[in-house]
């Protein structure tokens, strides 16, 4: 088991900024800080904007709404959340989320096991968006066991 020798810190805004999908991150964990455990990041969502519906085959991904309202969807199942809200979403389900403002909403994201980070950075690098992109987009993100399979939510 890796030792480790002293906390990482990140405030708010901190860490590497992305911008693969088009939102704003920062990666505040990354996997190669812990072993590829998992990763996190700070993300921002502007009103009306989310990813299309998609399916991490291997990870869980935690949501921790911090500023804004937004939207989740996970099999079936929607919910608005405000500022405070935990949001789990297990390996193989169906999700997406939506920000819902008003203006744009910050979330902190947590992927376990923290693969699905390099997703983000290939995507960037490809300068690749939906929905032009989507099929580019799969091909990458088969490679991270990430699959997009529907729309993005209304």
């Amino acid at each position: 088991m890796k030792q480790y020798a002293k906390p990482i810190i990140h405030g708010p805004g901190s860490g590497e900024h992305n911008d693969g999908f088009g939102f704003n991150r920062w990666f505040r964990i990354t996997p190669k800080d812990t072993d590829g455990k998992f990763a996190v990041f700070e993300e921002e969502i502007p009103e009306g904007a989310g990813p299309p519906i998609h399916v991490h085959k291997t990870e869980f991904e935690l949501f921790i709404v911090l500023d804004g309202r937004m939207k989740f969807h996970c099999d079936g199942v929607e919910e608005v959340a405000e500022p405070g809200t935990t949001v789990l979403i297990p390996p193989g389900a169906r999700h997406a989320f939506r920000g819902m403002g008003p203006g744009t909403s910050r979330v902190l994201i947590m992927l376990a096991p923290g693969r699905g980070e390099g997703l983000f950075r290939d995507l960037a690098s490809a300068e690749l968006l939906p929905p032009t992109d989507m099929d580019a987009i799969n091909e990458i993100a088969a490679c991270y066991d990430v699959e997009f399979v529907g729309p993005p939510l209304d």
